[in-house]
C-alpha cells in the first residue's frame, strides 16, 4: 500500500508511527514503529531493571482501527491471535510479530477483514509514555485498490 509515514503519536521522548501496509486478498499486515530518544529521561519504573521493566510498559500500548462504517477493532501487544479454525465473528486485529531494543521496536499487527471504502482512522494510545488517545487516517481505498492487486498462491478450493 502506497502510503507515507503517518505518525500516531508523539511526545518530547517517544514518536509511535505507522510505518507501512501490505494488503492481501483477505486482510491488511500494518507496520509500526516506536522510537524512544536516547537520552530520554523515563521514569525508573519504565527502565529495564527497574520496579516495572521496559517490556511491561510496552503492553500498556494500545492500538486500533475505527471504520467508515462505524465499526471499530483494538488489539494490544498482549493479545493472542484468533481460533484458525473457524472465521472470526466480526473484525480482528493482533499482533504477530515484533522485535527491537531499548530505544527502537517493530510491531506487525494482521487486521481481517478488508475495511470498507471510506475514511480509515487508525488510533493508539500509550499512557506508561504519556501518549494520550491520537488518531491519524488514510482513504481505505488505497487499501482497497492494494488488495485488488493481491496474487493468489494457491486456488481457493485447495483446502
Amino acid at each position: 500500500v502506497l502510503i507515507d509515514t503517518l505518525l500516531l503519536g508523539r511526545t518530547d521522548q517517544v514518536v509511535v508511527a505507522l510505518t507501512g501496509m501490505s494488503a492481501f486478498s483477505a486482510g491488511i499486515e500494518i507496520f509500526l514503529t516506536a522510537r524512544i530518544r536516547p537520552s530520554a529521561d523515563l521514569p525508573a519504573e519504565h527502565l529495564p531493571g527497574g520496579p516495572r521493566d521496559l517490556a511491561a510498559a510496552r503492553r500498556s500500548f494500545r492500538f486500533g482501527l475505527q471504520f467508515s462504517d462505524g465499526g471499530k477493532v483494538a488489539g494490544s501487544p498482549g493479545g493472542g491471535r484468533p481460533d484458525h479454525d473457524s472465521e472470526p465473528s466480526g473484525p480482528i486485529l493482533y499482533p504477530f510479530a515484533g522485535g527491537g531494543g531499548p530505544h527502537s521496536f517493530i510491531s506487525r499487527w494482521w487486521t481481517w477483514p478488508l475495511p470498507p471504502a471510506g475514511p480509515l482512522e487508525f488510533v493508539c494510545e500509550w499512557p506508561a509514555f504519556g501518549i494520550a488517545e491520537s488518531r491519524a487516517g488514510i482513504d481505505a481505498g488505497l487499501i482497497l485498490d492494494a488488495a485488488g492487486r493481491s496474487v493468489s498462491l494457491w486456488p481457493e478450493d485447495d483446502g
